[in-house]
């Protein structure tokens, strides 16, 4: 008996893989196909393309949306514009890009080029006088399209370091004009060398009649055997009657030791499509989403990083393709179904998890009590704390748990006004921001005029929001869950010079650079005047720099700077200087 069975296993298994391979080829014409110009775009660099990330991969809070193209440890190689157009917009930021060019091409796509250490000469001049125009270092700066058109090839920036890069890399984005929606640049044909396949390394199982935050699931690690991944002992064993699937997964490319995202993944059950995605297009607007497409929980938790193969009930991403209406897999027997999971990257390499999924036992019951859901408004409220959260915010629901954690030590230079109150954990993410209100045990005389925040502490950071005041509650916007407080914040942030003091002789440095601390880490705005003219320095992290030009004239000067924190504190120094 026990034979027959396992033959029987047997043969269920190799027809699905027979019935996959010709369901494969209906089902990839499901998947978006690039349809993109080929060899429209030449490489950026005088480099060849060696990848430090690709588009889709994941980030923290984010998507990965670009190339990254390593330089080789250093920077300065000339950046070439990848196709003729005009440059239509300069970003210059502490964060994020950094330094960034933008061109739009006439074939309808715009190419990004970011991170870059320094622009041309005559773009450096344009850029420089619009920003005194606007009193701004940080700038979006729209550009007519007669200012600066562009031939393919010729040299637009240096490549650098710059914004929130780790190492010098140029990050090169393809986006479409209109939409301004990314797209893989992968598919524009692009020399890249690429023959690796994805590496497999786990699935996980999930109960998909239940939300993927109040189960732990089950981990089945991944090894290749006779040209396919597979679990140990060839077989996944369930009790629930619908499953939703996760993997992880990384790719390779040749030539380059960085562990990237995969482009896509496709599940077949006895040979039939049950869902994939693929990484191929999407915009800045939904990036966050990244959290929703992996376990975000599993992840903060100290675990690996897995993508759903089917999406959350939150989900927004256009990513998906199912062939049932939900994705899952529907186990109506207790018989063993075959499951091929087949993952791609965007040149085509191919690797294959391949076993058995079968239910044993009752299925499950889910008494989930009164939860939040996705897709609708959620609100708990009572006498000293409230927390709102908006149609969009939840990916999958979660049981609300009301904690008065009582009074613990404040930041330093702070004073506390409230308990610390949590309802969900901060390993729950969320897409839109919320709103969180307090009221304090005590009435302040001075609740318009006072410096309050909420303090919240999050999985991976903490955050700090103004409040605003209405019937003794004070409300604030946040993004992420955790903890949270009242607190009253009369600390002035600090201003340190770097390497000079009031009264220097400036003649011989070429930059001038200050420190500025906050004791709730929440500087908020900085303002540099010379003679009561605004001079402009820029900054990354805690450090602020002036580099000299012909806006520092010889002779002697008054310097001013002001800085000021979320809560509203506001520090002003004064330094005669000369140079």
């Amino acid at each position: 008996m026990v034979i027959r069975q396992r033959t029987r296993w047997i043969v269920r298994f190799f027809a699905g893989w027979i019935l996959s391979v010709i369901y494969n080829i209906s089902f990839a014409q499901e998947i978006p196909q690039s349809g993109y110009p080929q060899g429209y775009f030449i490489n950026p660099l005088d480099l060849p393309v060696h990848l430090a990330g690709n588009f889709g991969e994941l980030r923290p809070g984010h998507f990965h949306m670009g190339l990254d193209i390593k330089t080789n440890g250093r920077t300065g190689f000339p950046v070439h514009a990848a196709a003729d157009g005009y440059i239509s917009r300069v970003k210059i930021e502490s964060v994020g890009f950094g330094n960034a060019i933008y061109i739009n091409h006439p074939n309808g796509y715009t190419t990004v080029y970011v991170h870059l250490d320094h622009f041309t000469p005559a773009l450096e001049a344009y850029v420089k006088e619009q920003q005194y125009k606007l009193e701004r270092w940080e700038v979006l700066l729209d550009i007519p399209p007669d200012l600066f058109p562009v031939r393919q090839g010729q040299v637009i920036a240096a490549s650098g370091n710059t914004g929130g890069s780790m190492a010098p890399h140029l990050h090169f984005e393809i986006r479409d004009t209109h939409a301004d929606e990314n797209r893989n640049p992968f598919l524009f044909g692009l020399p890249i060398v690429d023959n690796l396949p994805p590496v497999l390394s786990r699935v996980g199982v999930y109960d998909g009649d239940q939300s993927v935050y109040l189960q732990v699931p089950r981990l089945y690690p991944l090894a290749p055997a006779s040209g396919v991944y597979t679990v140990p002992g060839h077989e996944v064993v369930t009790h629930a009657t619908k499953v939703r699937l996760a993997i992880g997964a990384v790719d390779l490319q040749t030539g380059s030791a960085n562990k990237l995202g995969i482009y896509s993944a496709t599940v077949f059950v006895d040979g039939k499509p049950v869902n994939g995605f693929t990484l191929d297009r999407f915009g800045y607007d939904l990036t966050r989403y990244v959290n929703a497409h992996t376990d975000y929980s599993l992840k903060t938790g100290g675990g690996p990083s897995l993508e759903f193969l089917s999406p959350l009930p939150g989900d927004l991403l256009p990513i998906y393709h199912p062939a049932s209406e939900d994705g899952l897999v529907h186990l109506n027997d207790d018989e063993p179904h075959p499951v091929r999971i087949e993952v791609k990257d965007a040149a085509g390499n191919t690797s294959v998890a391949a076993f058995t999924l079968r239910r044993e036992g009752p299925a499950p019951v889910n008494d989930q009590g009164d939860l939040f859901l996705p897709n609708q408004v959620n609100v708990f409220e009572n006498d000293e704390f409230l927390l709102y959260l908006p149609e969009h915010a939840l990916y999958d629901a979660v049981r609300p748990v009301f904690q008065n954690l009582g009074s613990t030590a404040a930041e330093p230079g702070s004073v506390p006004l409230s308990p610390v109150y949590s309802v969900l954990a901060s390993s729950i993410p969320v897409e839109d921001s919320f709103t969180v209100s307090i009221r304090p045990p005590a009435t302040l005389p001075d609740q318009e005029t006072g410096k309050y925040v909420i303090f919240e502490t999050g999985a991976r950071a903490h955050h700090v929001s103004r409040v605003t005041w209405s019937k003794g509650w004070a409300s604030a916007r946040l993004k992420d869950l955790g903890e949270f407080r009242l607190l009253r914040d009369d600390t002035p942030p600090e201003i340190r010079p770097l390497g000079w003091t009031d009264g220097a002789q400036l003649s011989r440095r070429g930059v001038l650079s200050v420190a500025v601390k906050d004791n709730l880490g929440s500087v908020n705005g900085f303002r540099a005047e010379l003679d009561g003219k605004w001079l402009m320095f820029s900054y990354k992290g805690d450090v602020y720099t002036y580099h000299f030009d012909a806006h520092f004239p010889p002779g002697e000067h008054v310097l001013t700077l002001s800085v000021y924190d979320e809560a509203g504190n506001l520090t002003r120094r004064t330094y005669h200087v000369s140079r």
